[in-house]
């Protein structure tokens, strides 16, 4: 329920945090009575402080200011995501999943387990109960692989065995495989992963060194808000015009 409910001032937050000021606003201005008076500086203080936090902590406006397709779609596009946590965070209130659903109308559904390897992610996606044939597939996996140790050249095979299956069961699917992204080491240092993956996605990043700066968490694993904002950006015009 409460999820629910911080996964919903994600998606909207113009609404989350204008509702309760303009309500604020017309209580305090049009109204004399002590006690509605006293509702509407509470409501103008909540709608500020929701506005601050899906601003600063959240950064839920940024991509609705962005340069997007703003083309309307005629319908719902049906998208599967499936990956390891960084996939499970996506769903999150901040996540890039909720980010693209406040602009995409989409049906989806998320295929994910915290800290699983690429063949474990296989083995989620072979039990798994779909309830869609997705259009596009949004998948990842590798960093876990990675952290465990395998070689380099092994994760690439695993990772070929994940979109081999994604390819397989869904044939009328557009499979988008991510790239793992640059990671923050405990000694500071910056990890590319080189381009030996199956991944079939551009690099959404510009500087590696900037970009485990703003835009992954303490961890140097999992996205930050700006992390989330900045996938969902581009995943949105790679649906947009992969559907047109």
């Amino acid at each position: 329920m409460w999820d629910s409910f911080l996964i919903f001032l994600g998606l909207h937050p113009f609404l989350a945090s204008l509702l309760p000021v303009s309500l604020g606003c017309v209580l305090l201005l049009f109204v004399r009575r002590r006690v509605l008076r006293i509702f509407g500086c509470v409501s103008l203080l909540l709608g500020i402080l929701v506005g601050a936090t899906l601003h600063l902590r959240w950064d839920s406006f940024s991509i609705h200011f962005s340069k997007l397709y703003k083309d309307s779609l005629s319908e719902k596009i049906s998208v599967l995501f499936v990956g390891d946590s960084i996939t499970c965070e996506g769903s999150r209130p901040r996540g890039f999943i909720t980010k693209i659903k406040s602009i995409l109308p989409i049906d989806h559904q998320v295929v994910c387990l915290k800290g699983a390897t690429s063949i474990e992610v296989v083995g989620l996606l072979e039990k798994a109960s779909l309830a869609l044939d997705p259009a596009f597939i949004i998948a990842q996996s590798g960093i876990n692989d990675l952290l465990k140790g395998i070689p380099k050249e092994q994760i690439f095979n695993l990772q070929a065995t994940l979109f081999k299956e994604l390819a397989i069961k869904f044939p009328g699917s557009k499979v988008l495989f991510l790239p793992i992204h640059p990671l923050k080491l405990q000694d500071g240092s910056v990890y590319e992963f080189p381009p030996l993956t199956p991944a079939n996605f551009p690099v959404w990043w510009e500087d590696p060194p900037s970009f485990v700066e703003d835009s992954l968490l303490s961890d140097g694993i999992h996205f930050s808000a700006q992390g989330h904002s900045l996938l969902a950006k581009v995943l949105i015009n790679k649906i947009f015009s992969g559907n047109s």
